[in-house]
């Protein structure tokens, strides 16, 4: 059986991939992907499929957030870096070679314990709530008590379009008081673990452990995020150190294929086609 590797986020230090080989890509290859822990299910998914039709090919995939994978392929110890962002401008001034490929879209969903009676808030409750100011359920029309602000860490691509969303009108951060989680699972499972939680993570990670609220009377669902109806919502991306050379663009090629837009969908990602 063949299996996937999962590197840790000490990769960045094991050395720089080897420089581009522009000819045509053989019946195997070897590549390492790291960055989003959103975009890492459909690079962990399509990286087993894409190996088990081509055996011999090596394809290591890990997280380590947005600014990781972007870092990471900038300075070539990475193939691919998986971001759930745009790049920034200082990103794009530090590392100018870098071009991104859409693969995929996402919704951010915030999410409370499913015991919280709580179901749709609207963006001046979730300013509140997230800047500290609103720290009582009772206040946005729950249980009299106290708010657990659960986030993610900077440089997170579901932060950045949270943020974006949320916060950014008001000119305004995210709380100091909030708990802070590096990935989309572990703000999953603070916010399961605590009926008084409060946190945001990719649409994809909603399960039946979470309740997802509402944002202005708008359910995060995939349908009001592929119609534009549901606000927080972002374009997934893999990225290369300038133009992919053959390998790289066969894997880009497979993910962006029907078969690779499926695996989008059955981890419940929206196709960048639709």
């Amino acid at each position: 059986m063949l299996l996937i590797a999962v590197i840790t986020t000490t990769l960045a230090g094991s050395g720089c991939i080897d420089n581009k080989d522009t000819s045509a890509p053989e019946q195997s290859m070897k590549l390492h992907i790291a960055g989003s822990t959103t975009v890492l299910p459909i690079a962990e998914e399509c990286a087993r499929v894409y190996m088990e039709a081509h055996p011999g090919s090596q394809i290591y995939v890990s997280g380590g957030g947005s600014s990781h994978g972007i870092k990471s392929v900038a300075d070539g110890t990475v193939n691919i870096g998986d971001a759930s962002r745009d790049l920034k401008d200082s990103e794009k001034e530090s590392y100018p070679d870098l071009v991104t490929h859409a693969i995929a879209k996402d919704g951010v969903a915030v999410i409370v314990h499913p015991d919280n009676e709580i179901s749709d808030l609207t963006i001046a409750q979730l300013q509140g709530i997230y800047t500290g100011e609103t720290t009582n359920w009772a206040d946005v029309g729950g249980e009299d008590a106290e708010i657990m602000v659960v986030s993610r860490e900077e440089g997170s691509g579901t932060r950045d379009c949270f943020e974006s969303a949320v916060l950014k009108a008001i000119g305004k951060e995210v709380t100091d008081y909030a708990i802070i989680q590096d990935s989309n699972g572990k703000v999953r499972m603070t916010v399961a673990g605590n009926d008084k939680a409060i946190g945001f993570l990719s649409l994809g990670y909603v399960d039946s452990d979470v309740k997802a609220v509402g944002f202005d009377g708008t359910p995060p669902t995939i349908e009001n995020v592929r119609s534009g109806e549901y606000a927080i919502s972002r374009t997934l991306l893999m990225i290369t150190d300038g133009e992919p050379d053959a390998d790289e663009q066969a894997f880009l090629d497979f993910v962006l294929s029907e078969e690779g837009q499926a695996i989008v969908s059955e981890v419940h990602f929206i196709p960048v086609s639709e």
